[in-house]
């Protein structure tokens, strides 16, 4: 049995959460029908196995299920946002290095080092205070696996000109 199907049993199975109603349904079968789903949503989006994507989202899961597993967690992925899944910081670091000459705030249009804030943010000059996870969020997402499985927001990249 696979991960996936692993975790959806043991879900099933929890008496304590997910208890019988009088009709003979359980508590929750309607969520458990959607986790997996979204596991499998995830797993393409991503191009994840569904055993890799339960097993990272079974890694840090630190309290209940029901709390855990819910839409305002795991909002439906946009694939067409999220330029890259890297294992860990140093591999989406270096990816974007050879890659890319900065992150375009799009508030100034200041070009910066920083994925997520304004270059004028960090040196606190007043200029522009400017934030990709702020209140007016870019869009453009990755996903870094050692952070976990949610997608981060951040500033456009901008390629390097080719020559």
């Amino acid at each position: 049995m696979d991960k996936l199907q692993e975790l959806l049993e043991k879900l099933r199975n929890d008496k304590m959460w997910n208890t019988e109603n009088r009709d003979g349904s359980r508590r929750f079968d309607k969520e458990i029908a959607w986790i997996e789903e979204m596991i499998k949503q995830y797993s393409e989006k991503l191009g994840l196995s569904t055993d890799k994507t339960t097993e990272l989202m079974e890694a840090q899961r630190d309290y209940s299920w029901p709390n855990y597993y819910q839409p305002a967690n795991f909002p439906p992925l946009d694939s067409d946002n999220i330029i890259g899944v890297f294992d860990t910081v140093d591999a989406f670091n270096l990816h974007f290095k050879r890659t890319y000459k900065g992150f375009k705030c799009p508030r100034c249009g200041n070009i910066g080092r920083h994925p997520q804030e304004c270059e004028h943010r960090i040196a606190k000059d007043g200029v522009c205070d400017w934030a990709s996870y702020g209140l007016f969020k870019s869009g453009i997402q990755v996903v870094i696996l050692e952070s976990g499985i949610k997608p981060i927001d951040i500033f456009p990249p901008v390629p390097k000109d080719k020559e």
